[in-house]
């Protein structure tokens, strides 16, 4: 399936260890990597208009009566991407039409390679009005809803672990697969994009902080577009950002050649082991929580000092058990924190 997507799109595939993976990266400039919304073009996302090549409405009835908890909210989504520097000009869909258009060639593709064949008529269809590398830069006739994933690092008396968990099967989709904390889809929270600061990167990722790792409830339509910077663990963080004891770098952005979509890629890496300290004591006055989003008891810190270490604490073959943009987005994050780290020490 790899090597069909690599000929098929023409494109470097991101390898690690020996293997390919069905991703393709576009990677910041140096001067880019400490501003995450330097990826993001100037120019305000507007609406999309809903002329999609191809459209499963089956795939999305399925997910709809398998999990009753989706819910439609509106999402950034891929309009272009440029280089020399990266940016990334978006616009405004929903997150069903993603569903319908995107993930459903992630499920045709498997389904085609479980059976033995690489027949994928809804992608056929699609390149006859997009040729496939077009589509590498493009959103054009599919929602292609940009995801943020996020690789959190921290250091433990010393040692500095990264944080992975499997998703619950309340999932739309990766359910039950390992990923990075936090990863989202980027998208505004306020009624209608009312405030034009949600198209930020370093705002979508500090809100899934609070969410994925504090238990700070997800807002559908707050009142207010900074309704959760005041939250106890955010000014802490926040002070530690501004502090230089912490950081927040752009790796990357990974198109995912299953689903055609982009995923911007961020490392929040966390140099005071006071954080960890305060936030994993018994009696801390912000304790770890994981979303519903993520399995129960299924977080794992794994130290990052070299891959052996890293993969020892996990099953075999993690990257089986991850989505592909998830596994590059790890690599590319635990690349950057070890220069990061050796640059500090």
């Amino acid at each position: 399936m790899t090597d069909y997507l690599g000929r098929l799109y023409g494109c470097q595939l991101f390898a690690r260890g020996g293997v390919e993976h069905p991703v393709t990266v576009y990677y910041p400039a140096e001067s880019q990597t400490d501003d995450v919304d330097s990826l993001l073009d100037p120019w305000l996302p507007r609406a999309e208009e809903a002329d999609f090549a191809c459209y499963d409405h089956s795939y999305l009835q399925d997910l709809q009566n398998s999990k009753p908890g989706l819910y439609n909210g509106r999402t950034f989504t891929l309009k272009r991407i440029r280089q020399s520097p990266l940016k990334l000009r978006g616009g405004i869909g929903s997150y069903y039409d993603m569903l319908a258009t995107c993930a459903a060639l992630e499920r045709e593709m498997r389904d085609a390679a479980e059976g033995g064949s690489l027949r994928a008529p809804s992608r056929r269809a699609y390149h006859r009005r997009i040729a496939p590398q077009d589509s590498l830069q493009r959103g054009d006739k599919r929602s292609a809803a940009i995801g943020i994933g996020t690789l959190t690092v921290f250091n433990d008396r010393g040692v500095y672990k990264a944080m992975l968990a499997r998703r619950s099967a309340s999932t739309a989709f990766d359910s039950n697969l390992f990923h990075v904390l936090p990863a989202m889809m980027f998208g505004p929270t306020t009624a209608e994009f009312g405030d034009p600061r949600e198209w930020s990167v370093k705002h979508q990722i500090l809100r899934e902080v609070l969410e994925e790792l504090f238990g700070l409830p997800e807002e559908t339509q707050p009142e207010r577009w900074d309704y959760f910077y005041d939250h106890p663990a955010l000014r802490y963080l926040m002070q530690l950002l501004e502090a230089g004891s912490a950081q927040l770098c752009a790796t990357g952005i990974v198109l995912n050649l299953l689903t055609l979509r982009p995923e911007i890629s961020a490392l929040l890496l966390i140099h005071d082991p006071a954080w960890y300290a305060r936030v994993s004591a018994k009696d801390s006055d912000m304790p770890l929580l994981t979303a519903d989003e993520t399995l129960e008891g299924s977080l794992v810190m794994a130290p990052i000092a070299n891959d052996e270490d890293f993969l020892a604490h996990f099953p075999p073959d993690l990257h089986l058990i991850m989505p592909a943009q998830a596994t590059a987005t790890m690599w590319l994050c635990i690349d950057r924190a070890r220069r990061e780290i050796n640059r500090t020490a």
